[in-house]
């Protein structure tokens, strides 16, 4: 498989470190001052931890709406591969962001593009886009598809605005902090059929599951519940954020120095962006070169879901640092929990 091309777009609203702790003080009317003082100093103190500084989001204001940044990632990323839209002979639609259950959300996209092509969705939380690469390798690999495009639109701020600023404890902080750090994008990536070989491993742990959702209108009649859902309400995002990258120095750092080998050997490395710091601080610890680790993406847009990879490899193409013959490793974690590893040459 060969990813011919990349396309990625942000909203127009920069939203700082700083308007998120303004917006926790305008919606925390009748919190008392001191709570509210407390838990923004709380916030502040795991910005600075995390390496949060900026993120982009729709600016309502102005009328912005996600199709908009959907349909022109995908119209770029058809540009740059150099590829007509009658060539896609399957589209995927992948990630947390989505604007119906059903049908899948990729007829929509395919039928605004006037395409004819297949069409279904994946989700799987951070680890959507990395899942949509493996079935679309296997998929290239036995010949049943020749070009593939993998849509995302990462535009998830309703699920926890306002509802996760309204301060009611300090003790809300550990399941509602990750909330702060999301951002929006969409990106498109186009991949055909090639002699390259790639790797996919992954790690799951299921028993960890309760960590990180967002619950649907009678949930609770799917699954025995447990005292970590639903802590903020339907629809909206709960993350237990310090058990999440636990978890991770635990169990994804060794996954990588395991299957990777000789660490030194690849170009570069793509965590997923939820916290750049900490991937960094575990690369550090297996011994994963720092400078080989891209990790802008997290304090320049935040943590935009399935579509930080994306992201992350578009900025390393404009900035030179990812080339054509690049052996590349992706590394993310995501909601699941579920650990990946995946290898191959750009």
């Amino acid at each position: 498989m060969r990813i011919e091309s990349v396309a990625v777009r942000t909203p127009s609203r920069k939203v700082t470190n700083a308007d998120i702790l303004q917006f926790l003080e305008d919606h925390s009317n009748g919190t008392s001052k001191v709570l509210l003082k407390s838990y923004q100093r709380m916030v502040q103190g795991l910005f600075k931890l995390a390496g949060s500084d900026v993120r982009y989001i729709r600016d309502e204001r102005q009328d912005e709406k996600a199709v908009g940044y959907i349909m022109d990632s995908i119209s770029d990323a058809l540009q740059k591969a150099e590829i007509s839209k009658d060539e896609i002979d399957l589209m995927i639609y992948c990630g947390v962001g989505k604007g119906f259950l059903e049908p899948a959300n990729a007829y929509f996209y395919a039928s605004q593009m006037g395409m004819s092509c297949s069409c279904f969705d994946i989700v799987d939380a951070c680890m959507s886009w990395i899942r949509a690469l493996e079935i679309s390798y296997e998929f290239l690999k036995n010949g049943r598809y020749k070009k593939i495009m993998i849509v995302n639109g990462e535009f998830n701020t309703h699920h926890g605005f306002p509802d996760n600023f309204k301060i009611k404890d300090l003790r809300q902080i550990e399941y509602t902090f990750p909330t702060y750090t999301i951002g929006e994008a969409a990106s498109a990536t186009i991949v055909t059929a090639s002699d390259d070989e790639w790797k996919f491993n992954f790690k799951t742990l299921p028993e960890l599951c309760d960590l990180c959702t967002i619950p649907l209108d009678g949930y609770d009649s799917f699954v025995h519940t447990t005292n970590r859902l639903n802590k903020n309400g339907l629809y909206n995002f709960v993350s237990y954020g310090g058990n999440l990258f636990k978890s991770a120095r635990e169990t994804l750092a060794p996954l990588v120095a395991d299957v990777i080998g000789d660490l030194d050997g690849p170009d570069i490395y793509f965590p997923h962006a939820a916290s750049d710091s900490a991937y960094l601080v575990s690369a550090k610890q297996i011994g994963i070169p720092i400078e080989k680790v891209y990790a802008k993406v997290f304090p320049n847009y935040g943590n935009i879901v399935s579509a930080s990879i994306p992201m992350g490899m578009h900025m390393a193409m404009e900035e030179g640092r990812l080339k054509r013959g690049d052996k590349v490793v992706l590394m993310p974690a995501s909601a699941g929990m579920v650990y990946s590893v995946v290898q191959f040459v750009f």
